[in-house]
């Protein structure tokens, strides 16, 4: 089994929700076509490693927008390095940036995580070692559609479904979760953005939103609730008793009552969704004094920097940094030296090579 580990919360084979993530969910926006990019992005490096750069998701995404906060903060006050945040098509698109010299920073989900331990595919090939350094976000994902439907059971043979936009690793863990009720309607692609549009024309009839950290939604999802009636179905019990044995589709309530998440159609007090937390790793070989000169800025100027992004203002809890981290995934040694300076080191961690 897969697990994940919270140092303080003893998230993992110890969880303290119903279960955490042992098979691997997706990426936020990983396009098809990321996978082939893999292949050219197993080696190399950055040609100045003070020059770093994040790589996310696409530019539409809160995710992205966070790391444009990150980045902002650390490049105004750290003097030794410069930081910037460029949009991306989700995990394998920044292993392969990584892998390339194209990015410093990457943000990875714990599939892909697995399958790098194991040395699985598209990851058997890497030229370098990812190490992690700090958790970013918990992200959950509904499903919902604009017509007059309450239960996922509603989903017909004749229902155009998109579980994210492109191949990624996402839609594959959410398609899973949908066998358990139904496998007999069309799969398509919707870019997130898109999907009101897409709806109100007739072209779609089930698409994706999320709850980050399971307190706030997207400008994306907001704007969606404005434009079309937007329904949560919700799942079957029979279904929810099925994915309670499957670890890889982890399904972990939200409260749907709070003013936040106000203005669905429909949607249940308590929403079940299937959760997905996300790490940012750095290849092992990246400079160590510039890793940690990025973790201590961004730890010194937490306060201001949570005023760009709901994300940021989680930072201000010291037990998040390292919460839900993947188990026997090394992380950098700057990063282990910090935490462990900070207090906030678990003997479950792996520190990466030297």
């Amino acid at each position: 089994m897969y697990a994940m580990v919270d140092s303080s919360n003893q998230i993992g084979s110890r969880t303290n929700r119903r279960t955490l993530l042992a098979a691997g969910l997706g990426t936020t926006a990983a396009l098809a076509g990321c996978l082939d990019s893999l292949d050219e992005g197993v080696s190399g490096g950055s040609s100045d490693d003070s020059q770093l750069t994040i790589v996310t998701a696409s530019s539409e995404t809160g995710t992205y927008a966070a790391s444009q906060g990150i980045a902002a903060t650390v490049d105004k006050n750290a003097d030794d390095i410069d930081v910037e945040a460029q949009p991306s098509q989700g995990t394998e698109d920044n292993i392969g940036r990584l892998g390339r010299g194209e990015a410093d920073i990457g943000m990875i989900q714990h599939r892909s995580a697995q399958k790098i331990l194991n040395g699985d595919e598209p990851y058997g090939s890497l030229d370098y070692t990812p190490n992690q350094i700090f958790h970013y976000n918990d992200l959950p994902w509904l499903f919902v559609t604009n017509n007059d439907w309450t239960s996922i059971a509603d989903i017909g043979s004749d229902a155009r479904v998109s579980p994210t936009p492109g191949k990624s690793g996402t839609r594959e863990t959410l398609t899973e979760a949908l066998g358990t009720v139904t496998d007999d309607y069309e799969q398509i692609s919707v870019s997130y953005g898109e999907q009101a549009g897409a709806m109100q024309e007739g072209q779609l009839d089930v698409g994706v939103v999320t709850i980050s950290n399971f307190d706030f939604e997207a400008s994306w999802i907001q704007e969606m609730k404005q434009t079309v009636d937007t329904r949560i179905l919700e799942w079957p019990e029979d279904a929810l008793s099925e994915l309670e044995d499957n670890t890889g589709v982890p399904m972990e309530p939200i409260d749907m009552t709070r003013d936040s998440l106000s203005g669905y159609a429909h949607a249940p007090d308590e929403a079940m969704g299937v959760n997905i937390p996300y790490n940012f790793i750095v290849r092992n070989d990246h400079e160590y004094d510039y890793i940690y000169s990025f973790l201590e800025t961004m730890y010194e100027y937490r306060e201001s920097m949570k005023e760009d992004h709901p994300y940021l203002g989680y930072y201000m809890d010291d037990e998040w940094w390292t919460t839900r981290m993947y188990d026997d995934f090394p992380f950098h040694p700057a990063a282990a030296d910090f935490y462990e300076e900070k207090g906030m080191w678990s003997d479950d961690f792996v520190r990466g090579e030297e």
